[in-house]
């Protein structure tokens, strides 16, 4: 456990593999461990290190009550010293918020960032945002299901409908395994509550794109099909200079668990170029 910025702790996971280190952050409502197939691919050529963000899997929730992804990404730089990653060396990779927060602790440390693979990050244009409470994400959050009778409970009924439906069997697999925590009835309860999820969604306004557009590392952004949310990714490529973008149109936001081998190699393409 590391000290965060916005107090409580942040739980930091090695994930296994061998070689160089390699720093791996999560989409909101998910958490270091969430992502068994994709991460598998990445731990053949690096030593894969990932944070849980603020109230996610074995995180504590900030005693400041901060949330926005600005604050989120200065523990993303916490990690980075304690891991002792020099400016300039840093190769990453993040989904969503993930790839977000990577992008701005760039921005806060300028030129830390070597090598990035973003899937999706959010980000938007200045203006573009959603007022302080107006996330339509917001609601849906904190209406979300909780708690099951058992993991093969939650497997079978996400496995049954979006957004779920799509990922791949063991890729879901990973997911709910690791999602859930064991409570005392043998029940399980997602890691993530809906409260503080709805919270992380509310911090995104400050990920804007005028913030990143120092930023010279090689980054691959990769972007699903169009779900209506403002072209997802979008606004980061248009900021960065030294920037590639991959549009899978068969995958939606949910592509690393969804087609885990194939964005895995697009990923160590850039990781492990010269």
């Amino acid at each position: 456990m590391l000290a965060s910025e916005g107090g409580g702790q942040i739980a930091l996971h090695n994930l296994g593999g061998k070689g160089p280190p390699l720093l791996f952050v999560h989409a909101t409502g998910f958490n270091g461990r969430t992502y068994g197939p994709f991460v598998e691919r990445l731990t053949e050529h690096f030593t894969v290190w990932a944070p849980d963000l603020r109230s996610h899997g074995w995180s504590s929730s900030p005693t400041n009550g901060d949330y926005e992804w600005t604050s989120l990404a200065k523990d993303i730089l916490c990690v980075v010293d304690y891991l002792e990653i020099d400016d300039g060396q840093l190769d990453c990779v993040g989904h969503s918020i993930g790839a977000a927060t990577l992008l701005l602790a760039d921005a806060e440390r300028r030129g830390l960032i070597r090598r990035m693979y973003g899937y999706e990050p959010v980000m938007w244009r200045p203006g573009e945002a959603f007022p302080a409470g107006e996330n339509p994400l917001i609601a849906g959050a904190q209406k979300r299901r909780e708690v099951f009778g058992s993991r093969g409970e939650a497997f079978e009924r996400f496995s049954s409908r979006p957004p779920f439906s799509s990922c791949r069997a063991d890729a879901l697999y990973s997911y709910v395994s690791n999602a859930f925590e064991d409570l005392e009835d043998g029940s399980v309860r997602l890691r993530c509550r809906g409260d503080e999820e709805a919270k992380v969604y509310d911090g995104e306004r400050v990920s804007t794109n005028d913030k990143i557009v120092d930023c010279e590392a090689k980054v691959l952004i990769g972007r699903g099909m169009d779900q209506g949310f403002g072209n997802l990714g979008m606004p980061a490529a248009e900021a960065l200079a030294n920037a590639e973008t991959i549009v899978y149109e068969d995958l939606t936001h949910f592509g690393p668990l969804e087609a885990p081998d194939r964005l895995a190699a697009d990923a160590l393409r850039v990781l492990l170029s010269a």
